[in-house]
């Protein structure tokens, strides 16, 4: 049973009590004050039904569905109905295990395409590129990325930070 209780401009309470169509869940019921009127949310506890009226007492095919509702509850049970208006949905456990197969086989498009590619640059790359391409960005604080040993395995790398950035050494 609802009940609604209002203060009026001229210190007489409204109360409005009426029995709902079907079970709501009391942790969802949301209301909200605005100038022209009381907007109250109810989630309702069984989603598939189809409420034809707010109110339980509302004669009708409404009424032989609640009792259809309550003697085949494993109908209700399937996903909730879709309208014209709705917005597909997605099976967001199927995107979860395509993911996860993605991620297995190394395939995943990372949100860092560059980054993806310098792994796949060092993965695929033979022992020299490797190792020039980890001194290279080591010795050069992330600066300089190089895959070419013959350069870079000579000489130590030389920092070189952006363009209108300097370089400052940690000082312990």
């Amino acid at each position: 049973q609802q009940q609604q209780q209002q203060q009026g401009d001229d210190d007489e309470d409204f109360v409005l009590e009426f029995d709902l169509f079907g079970k709501v869940v009391p942790d969802k019921v949301k209301a909200e004050v605005l100038k022209t009127k009381v907007e109250i949310s109810l989630l309702k506890a069984q989603p598939g039904l189809s409420w034809r009226s707010l109110e339980k007492g509302a004669a009708g095919p409404a009424a032989a569905g609640l009792a259809a509702a309550a003697a085949a509850p494993e109908q209700q049970q399937g996903p909730p109905r879709t309208y014209p208006s709705s917005k597909a949905t997605r099976d967001w456990g199927k995107v979860e295990a395509e993911v996860k197969e993605l991620e297995e086989k190394g395939e995943l498009d990372d949100a860092d395409p560059l980054g993806g590619f310098f792994k796949k640059i060092f993965s695929q790359g033979d022992e020299d590129t490797r190792r020039a391409m980890m001194k290279s960005f080591v010795e050069s604080n992330g600066t300089v990325l190089s895959t070419n040993w013959n350069d870079i395995g000579a000489k130590k790398t030389e920092c070189t930070p952006p363009e209108g950035m300097e370089l400052h050494k940690w000082q312990e």
